[in-house]
């Protein structure tokens, strides 16, 4: 057999070739990428164990979604008894807790008169301007400016907001969340009204520590303290606990919720507290094929029971059109 250089430089080639590509790539033994902290809003910091415990309500009530125009929407909510939750199962001291913060531009309509209007625009340097205004009524209207910075390890926001177009209303709240380490995060919050006599300025602070299923965070200001934990003990099973003392001189409430998921669609929330109440909210969402399209129907079902040991009910349809 006859044997040449070219053929000897084929079969040393190919064996290396073969090596190499046994061999892990050169950056996946060099390169690892640190892990990047999560980022939460100062008010986001007990979303977790809050959304756990129902909004009861009272009596009949419907809400309907229905997109009019491209950015416009009209939301129609009819109530029989009751207009608004009765029954709160924990404080907010926090300005804007628990509300969404990234709401779609366009207009909001409702069935009560008032429109909503909302417009965002990123700026240089990582900042975000967000501009709400809200208009109920011909003398009655609320104007609010958010501006956001996002770095890699903190949230800060100044809200410049203003009632009635009157100068006394007028409020600043800064508020700003560091990620100090990865499962350890500390806020506070400013809120004066630069107008008012004499200014005095409303500070809290706050502090989260989080782990894949559980989160334990606290706030501390004017009001009183809040202590919340919150444990997801399964996919679908969670459970919460709030301790909250205000300076009034009452003793701390202490409210614990359960959130159970199933697997046909359907959700339940109950809760009790130190103060004798209880109840719990049960929705199920039924999907109906029209015109080629899905829609949802989400039913409500609602049970509460208040201090005086009265055990009211509400029932409830959410349509999304």
């Amino acid at each position: 057999m006859d044997f040449n250089d070219n053929i000897i430089k084929e079969e040393v080639s190919s064996f290396v070739s073969s090596l190499q590509r046994l061999l892990p790539r050169k950056k996946e033994i060099i390169v690892i990428e640190p892990l990047k902290p999560k980022l939460i809003r100062l008010t986001d910091v007990h979303i977790e164990a809050k959304s756990v415990f129902p909004k009861c309500f009272i009596g009949a009530k419907l809400i309907i979604l229905r997109e009019v125009m491209n950015r416009v929407k009209l939301v129609q909510q009819y109530n029989y008894g009751k207009s608004k939750d009765s029954h709160r199962c924990y404080s907010q001291l926090i300005n804007k807790e628990m509300e969404p913060k990234r709401s779609e531009d366009g207009l909001l309509i409702d069935s009560t008169g008032s429109a909503t209007a909302t417009y965002t625009e990123s700026l240089d340097n990582n900042y975000e301007m967000r501009l709400t205004s809200k208009i109920r009524d011909l003398v009655s209207s609320e104007t609010e400016l958010v501006l956001e910075k996002e770095t890699e390890k903190a949230i800060g926001s100044m809200t410049l907001s203003m009632n009635d177009v009157d100068p006394s209303t007028f409020k600043i709240v800064g508020q700003w969340m560091q990620q100090v380490l990865p499962e350890l995060g500390v806020g506070a919050e400013v809120a004066f009204k630069p107008l008012s006599y004499p200014p005095k300025p409303d500070v809290s602070i706050s502090t989260r520590y989080e782990r894949e299923s559980f989160a334990l965070s606290s706030t501390i200001s004017k009001a009183g303290f809040q202590i919340c934990l919150y444990k997801q003990f399964a996919p679908d099973l969670r459970i919460s606990t709030i301790v909250h003392e205000n300076n009034r001189g009452s003793p701390p409430t202490i409210g614990i919720a359960l959130h159970k998921d199933y697997e046909n669609g359907s959700e339940m929330k109950i809760f009790v507290d130190s103060e004798k109440c209880g109840g719990f909210t049960f929705q199920k969402d039924v999907l109906f094929k029209e015109h080629s399209e899905m829609r949802v129907v989400r039913l409500v079902w609602s049970t509460l029971i208040d201090r005086q040991k009265r055990v009211r009910f509400g029932f409830g349809f959410n349509l999304d059109f």
